[in-house]
């Protein structure tokens, strides 16, 4: 064969395969590309969706703690005890406690507007949620909301607080509520309709705030550097919002949707050039030209409370989020270009030769290929680049749970290297227990559940740091997919340890008596319902002391409320320092307190009785360098596996507490069960 034709052919075949890398590394180019932007959409739509939880568990704590306030349950008890049945308008009373609630929560209302974007406080009325006082809109109330407002209805059900994104009539954000408890200080309820009672008190009322979006999105697009609105269908959309929002474009109902908020000027633009349509019912992520600039357009569903409750009512909304594409595109350019010109490069070094060399030797060749691997470890390190610089913790792990990749956010939260956690079992190495020390099998792992069922998850756990230490996090779990068999997963997670501990405390403020740190009314009666439903189970014995300051309103009234309210903190000090850590005090109301004293007998509790009584007596208050002598009357109870709640032996406490007080005050009695239920307690030792 002419050595022109072995050239010629040597010379096509050669041309051939390069042209194919090159095709081939450009296609892997816009793979990775659309690979790069799905994760970069998924990521943004974690980040959303968990500061939207964050924002909703913080509107719900925060009507439940304003809620909680004794003095407001009150105010809304006596309206609702006025107003029952007909309206307030010229009702002189139900202006007085208007105003009454408006001066306490002035200074309030300003102060929260302020931290938290408040834009509604209002408080609503039994049975038909008739709105008493917007605090947005004072002049305004006595209107039902019953029909209008789901989330009030529930609220109003069962008494539970919720929290959710809602449209109203002239308002749509985050709404928090919480139901309004009107306390009783003397232990049992008014005479009142039942399904207005429970067992904490008179249902009054419900508070609900709301909480604009405006500031969660400017937070956001100032930390992650992109835009964010929040898009509502139009037929969602009341005629009084279209007036009252103003959007921009104009109000026109018959436009998809409507622009609630957004924290860049782009949203609106696409929606005057009509670029945006209605959204679909899952996420979507596409590249958007605009005023010569190329945008990433991510689009999800927003789902608000109706929603939740119910997957099939019809779509709120969508959140349109949106980030400068041009420096990813840029790169995407320049690693094609790079691609191109090496294989030219390439084509013409290697073709140069076969022309010069045909006998090359094979130290040669292996030069040549050696300089091809330089080329494609460059663009590997490009590649890398996009994951090192997430600040987010990302991994993946392929189908057997072994990690393939994981960048530096994730190596520094867990405190590995990466030649220790490239290669090993991620759950095997990070996750193998629960935050309590017990086991965490593969099956139970959302990790391995992803990988075994292609389902994307979102959810709170646990991992462990390299020290052995625990910390929690929110982690997403996305599979990937190699046509039609799953690749593997990527998991993005974030350190959650400061949210964890910002709902503990307000779990503290739920719980506790503000004012002399014991259990308050609530979380007592649940652990005496614990301690009975123990008993019951296991048997054995419990004992329950009810604790009365004695001539309490003398105090108040002699050295004024401070001093009181310094008395009742010291009467609990004495109390803690003299019970078991198993022992736990309660503050039922007012100067009466409750003791529980599991593995108690009677015996038992009448020495502790008598030791805390004495203690009591000889150990004064000191209120501004002056002694406040008090003294204490104590009535003791068995729980009864008979008992059909803890309110049985509350009063059987009860009522021994109040043979003391008639006996004379200062002394501890013990209730005995006499044949006839009328039978008063039997006093068994005084001072």
């Amino acid at each position: 064969m002419p050595y022109t034709l072995v050239v010629l052919i040597a010379s096509t075949a050669l041309a051939a395969l390069f042209a194919g890398i090159a095709m081939l590394s450009l296609n892997q180019h816009d793979i990775r590309l659309e690979l790069q932007l799905e994760a970069q959409a998924v990521s943004l739509q974690s980040i959303y969706e968990a500061s939207m939880d964050e924002l909703e568990h913080e509107a719900r704590a925060l009507a439940y703690t304003m809620a909680s306030d004794p003095e407001i349950a009150n105010i809304l008890g006596e309206a609702d005890h006025v107003l029952r049945g007909r309206a307030d308008a010229d009702d002189v009373r139900a202006v007085q406690l208007r105003a009454a609630l408006t001066a306490k929560l002035d200074r309030q209302w300003q102060d929260l507007n302020r931290m938290f974007d408040l834009r509604q406080l209002q408080f609503l009325l039994t049975p038909d949620l008739r709105s008493f006082l917007r605090f947005h809109a004072r002049e305004r109330y006595g209107d039902s909301l019953i029909d209008i407002r789901p989330m009030l209805r529930s609220i109003q059900s069962d008494l539970i607080p919720r929290s959710g994104f809602e449209i109203g009539r002239t308002f749509a954000g985050i709404r928090g509520g919480a139901a309004i408890i009107r306390r009783h200080t003397d232990g049992s309820p008014p005479m009142i309709d039942a399904q207005r009672s429970s067992e904490q008190g008179e249902y009054v009322g419900t508070l609900e705030v709301g909480i604009g979006v405006d500031g969660l999105l400017r937070r956001l697009s100032e930390k992650l550097d992109i835009g964010i609105a929040v898009l509502l269908n139009s037929e969602r959309v009341t005629s009084s919002m279209w007036s009252v929002y103003q959007p921009s474009p104009p109000p026109d109902r018959g436009t998809c949707c409507f622009l609630l908020s957004a924290s860049r000027p782009e949203a609106s633009g696409w929606l005057a050039a009509s670029l945006i349509g209605r959204g679909k019912p899952k996420a979507e992520s596409w590249l958007q030209a605009w005023e010569g600039k190329r945008f990433q357009l991510i689009r999800f569903p927003l789902i608000d409370f109706l929603g939740k409750q119910d997957p099939r009512s019809p779509q709120a909304g969508t959140i349109l989020i949106w980030r400068d594409a041009a420096p990813t595109l840029a790169a995407h350019r320049a690693a094609r270009s790079d691609t191109v010109r090496n294989a030219l490069v390439g084509y013409a070094v290697v073709q140069l030769i076969v022309l010069l060399l045909l006998n090359l030797s094979r130290r040669e060749w292996k030069r040549q290929l050696d300089l091809q691997t330089a080329a494609v470890t460059r663009l590997s390190r490009q590649n890398a680049l996009l994951l090192n610089t997430a600040g987010e913790g990302i991994y993946g792990v392929g189908p057997d749970g072994v990690t393939s990749f994981i960048n530096p956010a994730a190596l520094a939260m867990l405190g590995y290297s990466a030649e220790h956690a490239v290669g090993r079992n991620q759950h095997h190495l990070f996750h193998h227990h629960h935050a309590d020390g017990s086991p965490y099998p593969d099956a139970s792992c959302p990790i391995f559940q992803t990988l075994r069922d292609g389902k994307r998850r979102s959810c709170e756990d646990t991992f462990i740091r390299a020290d052995g230490t625990f910390f929690p996090v929110a982690l997403t779990v996305s599979p990937i997919h190699d046509g039609d068999q799953r690749g593997g997963a990527v998991v993005v997670f974030r350190d959650i340890s400061e949210l964890k501990e910002k709902r503990e405390a307000l779990l503290q403020l739920a719980t506790t008596d503000p004012l002399t740190g014991a259990s308050n009314r609530r979380q007592f009666l649940e652990r005496l319902d614990d301690e009975l439903a123990r008993l019951k189970r296991k048997g054995g014995a419990v004992t329950l002391l009810m604790a009365d300051l004695d001539h309490f309103k003398h105090v108040n009234d002699t050295y004024g409320h401070a001093a009181g309210d310094a008395v009742l903190k010291h009467f609990v000090e004495i109390v803690s320092d003299t019970l078991r850590k198993t022992d736990a005090i309660g503050r039922l109301g007012g100067e009466e307190f409750a003791i529980v004293l599991p593995g108690d007998g009677i015996e038992g509790a009448r020495e502790l009785a008598e030791r805390l009584r004495e203690r009591i007596k000889t150990s004064p208050s000191i209120f501004e360098n002056k002694p406040i002598q008090i003294s204490v009357s104590i009535g003791i109870a068995s729980l009864s596996a008979r008992d059909p709640s803890a309110e049985a032996a509350l009063k059987r406490a009860d009522e021994a507490l109040y043979s003391a007080k008639k006996a004379g005050r200062d002394r501890v009695t013990v209730h005995t069960p006499e044949p006839s239920e009328s039978s008063p307690p039997t006093p068994v030792t005084s001072p």
